[in-house]
């Protein structure tokens, strides 16, 4: 047959013309009418008919491509892999979402910029005077504090720790360091004035003091010391590299999806896409020579050599004890077991259930012996709750052994609060031998009882320790402060005790006032032998104070009793 639009020669079946691609329908003379044309012909006579025709052809070669690149891409970007991995990034930016909420401060980040300053102290509320027969009341108010405070470009550092009963001070000690400058003092011994020595310069000082030359070559600046080991503690390095070593893993997994099924996710019913994610003994070991590597980088060698080299020791005794450390190889003493683990193990399969794009489950059993089929049941279920964030539950069965852990609340602050319940409980046979329950609850927005604990320990039923908590907590990016006014300490069912605590720490350190400090070493050998009387004297009439203010305050029952006198 020939085509009517362009004359080629086509088949006497063909419908299109392959060379213009017109329609060319049989000749109706030699034909048998078949019924009503097909809607997408034209009326006979009509030139619309032939563009239709070539229209219709590239629609459906345009439909055939686009469902292959479809089935294609379906197949390349929704690989069981690429599913499992992506569901695993959507976990941890939910969990990551739901930490930020809190609008807690980085204080990590502080202690790596060296900007922090901390304020804590514990205080006797009350005690229970039953418990020991005497009336304790009476050392209600006693307390211990500590502040400490770090500016790394400063190069500033001070301590303070101090005792205290009520509104009396009765021990304390400063230390301040000023770049190569340490100062130290103590209102009861030295009066609140400062003395310093310059580190640095250290041996050579107490050199011309003492008369003993051995020591002169002890010299160190502390804040060249702390750089030294954070430069050995690269931590942006240590996390690429282990990043690096877990993205191999993962690479080398293999990964199938196994199905669907219906989980019971901490208390919902879920419908779940099962995935097997396979380890091989191969992998595991490529990655724990990657942790053995990361770790081995750090190297503390130079720096135990700085910090014995400050303190004088000679270099044979210094190279005697590098030696020493480097026989005992900690991280390849680790490494060591864990590949012996892993020959046990062999390849690792873990089922990993996903649904709603977020991993729901994953479970494992792990043959310890696989001569006698030892084997360790490991289950992680995650959501179940109103939010994803919101329950998790950890199963780990060993024999008759199962240990429990479950956590549940408001998770994603979606009340306002930030609440949790969690609950670890070990059974053996059934029974429940012991248990651990944690019930916190937390008002990022502050405020009074904004910050409220219960945790509590029993055994086969009976109450061990009861720790529960309540008081204002307040922190933004740049700040913490945490007041607890009574802190309610039971065991075996008594009250034993009530604290108060208290902390603070910001990102915006002071620097200690030592006013006009004394330099050691500038002082005359008088001057030094006046010092030493005065530490002597001052520690004299303290030891008297505090006998005063302890008898004036105690009970005579209570005093003997303390003294050893019962």
């Amino acid at each position: 047959m020939v085509c009517k639009q362009c004359g080629n020669e086509m088949r006497d079946d063909a419908r299109f013309c392959p060379s213009c691609g017109a329609l060319n329908s049989p000749d109706p003379a030699t034909t048998p009418a078949q019924g009503a044309a097909p809607a997408w012909e034209a009326p006979e006579g009509g030139g619309g008919r032939k563009k239709t025709g070539l229209f219709i052809g590239l629609g459906v070669a345009a439909a055939a491509v686009i469902a292959l690149v479809v089935v294609f891409a379906g197949g390349l970007f929704g690989s069981p892999k690429a599913e499992v991995e992506k569901a695993l990034l959507n976990s941890i930016a939910a969990y990551r979402a739901a930490e930020e909420k809190l609008s807690a401060p980085d204080m990590e980040r502080w202690q790596q910029d060296q900007t922090l300053q901390q304020q804590l102290a514990l205080e006797l509320k009350g005690i229970n005077s039953q418990l020991v027969g005497y009336d304790m009341s009476a050392l209600e108010g006693l307390g211990l504090y500590l502040e400490a405070s770090c500016d790394g470009s400063a190069r500033t550092m001070s301590f303070d720790l101090g005792a205290y009963w009520g509104d009396e001070d009765l021990l304390s000690f400063q230390m301040a360091a000023d770049d190569a400058e340490l100062y130290f003092a103590s209102p009861e011994f030295t009066g609140g004035a400062f003395y310093g020595m310059n580190t640095e310069t250290l041996g050579e000082d107490l050199a011309a003091i003492t008369g003993d030359d051995s020591i002169q070559s002890v010299s160190f600046n502390l804040f060249e010391l702390v750089d030294l080991m954070l430069d050995q503690m690269d931590q942006e390095a240590m996390e690429q590299s282990l990043k690096e070593a877990s993205k191999g893993l993962w690479d080398a997994a293999e990964v199938k999806k196994t199905g669907s099924m219906t989980l019971d996710l901490n208390g919902t019913s879920t419908k779940a896409t099962a995935y097997r994610v396979t380890l091989s003994e191969e992998a595991l070991n490529q990655y724990v020579d990657s942790l053995e590597t990361t770790l081995s980088a750090l190297n503390y060698y130079d720096l135990y050599e700085e910090l014995y080299r400050s303190m004088g020791m000679p270099q044979d005794q210094i190279d005697e004890i590098l030696s020493a450390l480097e026989e005992l190889d900690v991280y390849g003493d680790l490494a060591d077991a864990l590949r012996d683990a892993i020959e046990e193990l062999g390849d690792v399969e873990l089922d990993v259930c996903l649904s709603g794009g977020y991993v729901s489950a994953v479970t494992a059993v792990i043959y310890t012996d696989r001569i006698s089929g030892s084997e360790v049941k490991l289950a992680v279920y995650l959501g179940g709750g109103e939010e994803y964030v919101d329950d998790l539950s950890v199963n780990v069965e060993a024999e008759d052994v199962l240990v429990e852990v479950k956590s549940t609340g408001d998770h994603g602050l979606k009340s306002g609060l930030y609440t949790d319940e969690t609950t670890i409980r070990v059974r053996q046979d059934s029974s429940t031998v012991a248990r651990v329950t944690s019930d916190l609850s937390i008002d990022p927005r502050g405020g009074d009882g904004s910050f409220a604990w219960k945790l509590s320990v029993d055994s086969s039923g009976l109450s061990i320790c009861v720790l529960e908590m309540e008081g204002d907590l307040d922190m933004d990016q740049d700040h913490i402060s945490l007041d607890l006014d009574e802190i309610s300490v039971r065991a075996m069912g008594m009250e034993v005790c009530t604290l108060g605590f208290r902390y603070y720490a910001d990102c915006h350190p002071e620097r200690m006032d030592v006013g006009n400090p004394r330099m050691i070493a500038s002082m005359s050998e008088q001057e030094l032998m006046d010092l030493g009387l005065d530490l002597q004297s001052n520690a004299i009439l303290w030891f008297s104070d505090m006998q005063r203010t302890f008898v004036s305050r105690l009970p005579d029952d209570l005093l003997w009793a303390m003294m050893g006198g019962f």
